[in-house]
């Protein structure tokens, strides 16, 4: 996937997003080593997590201070570089990740405490676009979904650093659409890429995360799983956190929390759910 393009303007892509990724790696550690440590922000919390989650995290970080008066610092880069960053030393009491195999090494590394990983939310995939279309919503066939994007610019997460962008690419497999070097398909460098280029008339499509399909598109259609595991986030204490993260732990899962989680766009995973394994 790496010589994806969408145009002849996206050709520089693949430096681009080397770049773009890069400067995300300085700037997360610039900014957690600019978070006072010790005994000057004892009450303070950091909390790392995936960008699709920043909304929502800021928002359970205002209920948090609410509540007990003390600051949530958030911080946003992908999985990967979190745990890259926790690794040299970056400050990061909590973090939010990705569920998988880079989550699993950062357990086996001690970079998080693997007691305290719990299974906490759940995001989807929409398609959305600007003008609505006819036809179900909900529940909608690889049929459907083919004909709302047939003769229509589309625009996806970079498949090669988004999970979001490499299963779009497996639905538009599934349904006969080549993505390399294909004119009619633009690849962002993220999720929220994809809603840039809708909301600057570059494309009129995108697949984007659930949680980032809350800015009143006319068109906004689940997808479904097609045989592939959800999208899914644990929450977890990192390797030296410099505050006592229980109390934040438990209320992540407590009902104001939860219902600040999915006004974000994002399904709770409650405790049941959590015992009977990822497939649920």
């Amino acid at each position: 996937m790496r010589a994806l393009r969408g145009s002849d303007g996206e050709k520089a892509h693949g430096l681009l997003r080397g770049r773009a990724y890069r400067y995300a790696f300085a700037t997360l550690l610039c900014a957690a080593a600019l978070v006072p440590s010790a005994d000057a922000a004892a009450r303070d919390l950091v909390v790392y997590g995936e960008p699709t989650l920043q909304a929502a995290l800021k928002s359970i970080g205002f209920l948090w201070q609410a509540r007990t008066g003390t600051r949530v610092n958030i911080f946003v880069a992908p999985t990967d570089l979190s745990y890259a960053q926790i690794d040299r030393g970056a400050r990061c009491d909590v973090i939010f990740a990705l569920a998988g195999t880079a989550t699993e090494e950062a357990a086996r590394a001690k970079i998080i405490h693997g007691a305290t990983i719990s299974r906490a939310l759940r995001n989807g995939l929409v398609l959305v676009g600007t003008e609505p279309g006819d036809g179900p919503i909900n529940g909608a066939s690889l049929a459907d979904i083919s004909r709302l994007i047939a003769g229509k610019r589309l625009a996806i997460a970079n498949p090669d650093r988004d999970p979001g962008g490499a299963r779009a690419v497996e639905l538009l497999r599934r349904i006969g659409i080549a993505v390399d070097d294909n004119k009619a398909v633009a690849v962002a460098e993220s999720s929220a890429g994809v809603v840039s280029l809708i909301a600057t008339d570059k494309t009129r499509l995108g697949i984007v995360y659930s949680t980032d399909a809350i800015a009143g598109f006319k068109l906004a259609v689940p997808l479904p799983l097609f045989d592939q595991p959800p999208i899914e986030y644990v929450v977890a204490q990192a390797r030296d956190p410099q505050s006592d993260t229980r109390p934040f732990m438990t209320f992540v899962k407590s009902a104001a929390a939860k219902a600040a989680f999915k006004a974000a766009g994002l399904a709770p995973i409650d405790d049941a759910q959590a015992a009977g394994g990822v497939g649920d």
